[in-house]
């Protein structure tokens, strides 16, 4: 009896052992998965294919921002053109849902009738929206789609014409003072300059940032048309012209979905790498921003080159 106790004991104790040593790896590898999920860059859609402003070198250059920070993996979807390749056109159809965040650059102002997306792409664009994805409307994005009432809605404040809605000014208490639709002027800006840039409350893209900093080379839009409906206007600079206070950077909720809309950001013809794109605050923004809107945690840190309220920070251009 004693040596049959005695080996059942050894078996018993094995066991246990084994069991431990399981949990252990079960653990080991749990903990692994969860480090490898929080170091995944963030997979981002730049939709392109048509804008006033030099599309082509655009994407390549915010590719070249978003790659070179570690922190994302960018695809890039272009729009066929109608005229060339109708075609095409008709077939032009991203998967949305297969990334977090999408970054809107499309801009048809003054081309409404030739310069559009495929109804299918519109429905599956306001589908992926309202169902919790993330949008970054950059730059004249906000310019685009006037006929699309989904899409006004989104942007909250757009390029147009004083009687198509609402406009917001901000007060010497940063308060928003509602200009009703049909007072005050059109949509429009002035030449780009080093703007000072003052957020307002602590969103957290804007965390660890000081109050107020200079952006280089922006255009502040003026009278900004819409609505006020599920806008919270994040920051705001002096615009020249007016001397008044208009947003540079708001965020809107679409169903269940986030939007970010901004100023920053500006790319003519035959330019290279201007201040617009070098600008350290428009590309720290545009990081946090997308983490944001992909629902991952915002950056809690500064970068050491951020400006501060006195002057701009020009990064280096970032070469092939």
């Amino acid at each position: 009896m004693k040596s049959y106790n005695s080996k059942k004991y050894v078996i018993q104790f094995i066991i246990l052992i084994l069991g431990i040593t399981g949990l252990n790896a079960q653990i080991n590898k749990k903990s692994i998965d969860n480090n490898n999920h929080n170091s995944a860059k963030i997979p981002v859609l730049i939709i392109d294919g048509f804008s006033n402003h030099n599309w082509l070198t655009n994407t390549k250059y915010l590719k070249a921002i978003l790659e070179s920070s570690g922190k994302f993996n960018v695809s890039v979807s272009t729009c066929p053109n109608i005229k060339e390749t109708e075609t095409e056109w008709k077939n032009w159809n991203p998967d949305f849902n297969e990334y977090p965040v999408i970054i809107q650059t499309c801009n048809n102002i003054f081309k409404e009738d030739s310069l559009q997306w495929p109804n299918q792409v519109k429905q599956s664009f306001e589908k992926y929206a309202s169902g919790g994805g993330g949008v970054y409307m950059y730059h004249g994005a906000t310019n685009a789609f006037k006929g699309w009432s989904a899409y006004n809605k989104m942007i909250a404040l757009g390029w147009r014409n004083k009687d198509f809605g609402e406009a917001v000014i901000i007060n010497d208490k940063e308060e928003l003072e509602i200009i009703p639709k049909g007072e005050g002027q059109n949509t429009g800006h002035g030449a780009r300059t080093d703007a000072l840039i003052t957020r307002i409350g602590n969103h957290p893209i804007h965390k660890g940032m000081p109050k107020s900093w200079k952006a280089a080379d922006v255009e502040v839009y003026r009278y900004g048309r819409g609505t006020t409906e599920n806008l919270e206007v994040l920051s705001y600079a002096k615009e020249p012209e007016t001397a008044l206070n208009f947003p540079m950077e708001w965020t809107v909720k679409f169903g269940k979905g986030r939007v970010y809309c901004s100023t920053y950001g500006h790319l003519w013809e035959n330019q290279e790498w201007p201040p617009s794109m070098r600008c350290a605050a428009f590309q720290q923004s545009m990081v946090r921003a997308l983490q944001w809107l992909s629902g991952n945690e915002v950056d809690s840190y500064l970068e050491a080159d951020f400006p501060n309220s006195e002057r701009t920070v020009l990064r280096l251009p970032i070469e092939d």
